[in-house]
């Protein structure tokens, strides 16, 4: 029960983070911007974001020293 709470204590710390809010943001505004833009397909979209969510979880841990 423990563990659980120190998660999700971590989850709320991570998705409070100012830099992380702003890396998720620019990556789904930049795949906004092709699917409307260039008329992308959904599944190139669908990978952008996951590289842009990817990313900024991986930014946010290099930060945070952990």
């Amino acid at each position: 029960m423990q563990g659980g709470i120190t998660r999700l204590k971590a989850l709320r710390q991570l998705v409070a983070d100012e830099g992380l809010t702003i890396a998720i943001l620019a990556a789904v505004a930049s795949a906004t911007a092709i699917v409307f833009g260039f008329g992308a397909e959904a599944d190139i979209v669908a990978s952008m974001l996951i590289v842009g969510l990817v990313t900024a979880l991986a930014e946010s841990r290099l930060r945070s020293g952990k």
